[in-house]
């Protein structure tokens, strides 16, 4: 009996301490921001675990699909022990080397930031991957920046399947560039030749579908050493290459000298404040007038030269 009025006088303290809400109605007027802000944040978390999720597997589906034809050209896959590094939840990178004709091989599985819900609403680019394969240094070899219908580098005992190849997964190539210029405009003049590289691109199918692109590293890896060998353009476009090459040369020879003569004009403006400092008030007031007759005459033969 004792324990029973005990427990009832427990329990009526608590219900005169703890807030009591007859309705959900009454608990929302009371905490209605307070339950949409925790909504939101829930919303966030949940989109960042899901999607992170959703990434990472469709990542690692991908570099699962291609890496036994890795595995079987280039002797070093991956860096550091990972075969894929993790850049950021929505980016991967893939590392590549060790093989005839091929220096390095840089890959990036880049999609849409799907951990970032904000981010995703206004991200309209599918997931891709993006490989650049770099080759060793030749002589007397040329490279050209081709499209996908006028591609004529492979040697003629891979052309038929490659051909093949791109006909199958056509539907998910973005471009196939061959190319010894640099991927952004320099703004000095090399001192050695670039390297010759393949710039490849392809938008990445669902996680279960990923060997739909498998066709397009076949034929890529298949036309490696042919396309280091007999990489040739014909008269016509090697001229037309050359005239570009010479004009985009001078173009940024022109902005160097700019950039050079500012820099100096720079300087002699920081040495002329730096002298003018160490000057009397009688020398500065000399100084400022010599200035400005010379402003004036410049004005006046700018007037004549107009009439």
């Amino acid at each position: 009996m004792l324990a029973t009025v005990q427990a009832n006088v427990f329990t009526d303290s608590f219900a005169a301490q703890g807030p009591y809400f007859a309705s959900f109605q009454e608990l929302r007027e009371r905490y209605g921001h307070e339950l949409m802000y925790l909504g939101f944040i829930l919303l966030l978390l949940i989109a960042h675990l899901v999607g992170k999720r959703h990434n990472e597997v469709l990542a690692k589906s991908t570099m699962a699909a291609m890496l036994p034809l890795f595995r079987a050209n280039f002797s070093r896959v991956g860096d550091n022990g990972a075969e894929l590094a993790i850049d950021a939840p929505h980016e991967y990178i893939i590392y590549l080397t060790g093989r005839r004709h091929v220096s390095t091989v840089h890959g990036l599985i880049k999609m849409k930031p799907r951990q970032d819900l904000i981010r995703t609403v206004f991200t309209f680019f599918s997931s891709q991957l993006t490989a650049w394969f770099s080759f060793s240094p030749t002589k007397g070899r040329i490279a050209s920046v081709s499209s996908l219908d006028s591609v004529k580098v492979i040697s003629e005992a891979s052309r038929d399947f490659w051909f093949e190849a791109l006909v199958k997964a056509v539907s998910w190539l973005d471009y196939f560039i061959v190319s010894d210029q640099p991927m952004h405009k320099p703004e000095t003049l090399p001192t050695q030749p670039y390297a010759k590289r393949i710039s490849l691109s392809f938008r990445l199918p669902h996680a279960k579908n990923a060997r739909e692109i498998i066709p397009l590293i076949e034929a890529l890896i298949a036309c490696l050493d042919g396309l280091a060998e007999n990489c040739h353009v014909s008269t016509v476009i090697k001229s037309k290459i050359s005239k570009a090459r010479e004009e985009a040369s001078k173009e940024i020879g022109k902005a160097a000298q700019a950039e050079k003569a500012r820099e100096l004009e720079e300087k002699r403006l920081r040495e002329k404040r730096e002298q003018e400092k160490n000057l009397s008030p009688e020398a500065q007031r000399k100084l400022a007038a010599k200035e400005e007759k010379r402003a004036l005459k410049k004005r006046q033969k700018a007037v004549t030269k107009k009439a």
